[in-house]
């Protein structure tokens, strides 16, 4: 679905055609929050949130700057920092929806259960990681965002994006391989 054309419908006056935006990024803007170590009914409503504010600033968005897409995950980005920040005293851990399942039909219960715990371990690695790193992950590796995409996200240089997963990466090893020992 071309996002421009959408774009162009709602600001045409086709007021309904925001659900197609909805429609196209409430999944993967969910996805983000939950890796972000936000629960669901929290991811739920910051991303709420989020398309609130798109619609309100629809205007702002400046295609010649970003990806729509690139926007969008920005205003989710900050919201959900700010919600971090904020609750960080009470902060609930996030469910496994926040990870993908990879569950296959037909495994062993043995099976299964290595796969869960694997999952519990990572989980928990990701979320001993600073928040903005979870975020620069979450943005790389789950939505698959081009390194250039995921600097304007994170409000700094290509360079900086590529320090910063790579150090993410190492100390998401370590943290995995000390839960080994």
């Amino acid at each position: 679905m071309d996002i421009n054309a959408i774009l162009k419908r709602i600001k045409n006056g086709d007021r309904s055609a925001f659900t197609l935006v909805v429609q196209q990024f409430q999944q993967p803007l969910f996805g983000y929050l939950g890796r972000m170590g936000l629960t669901q009914s929290l991811a739920e409503d910051i991303a709420q949130e989020t398309f609130l504010r798109a619609w309100k600033r629809l205007d702002d968005y400046d295609p010649t700057r970003a990806e729509f897409s690139t926007w969008l995950f920005t205003i989710a980005r900050n919201l959900a920092l700010h919600e971090l920040e904020r609750a960080s005293s009470k902060r609930e851990v996030a469910s496994d929806e926040s990870l993908p399942n990879f569950v296959c039909d037909g495994m062993q219960p043995a099976d299964v259960l290595n796969q869960n715990q694997q999952r519990q371990r990572l989980r928990a690695a990701l979320y001993a990681l600073p928040v903005t790193d979870r975020s620069a992950l979450a943005l790389a590796y789950f939505q698959e965002l081009d390194l250039a995409a995921v600097a304007r996200i994170e409000g700094c240089s290509t360079g900086a994006i590529k320090v910063r997963l790579h150090r993410a990466k190492q100390r998401l090893r370590q943290l995995l391989e000390k839960h080994d020992e």
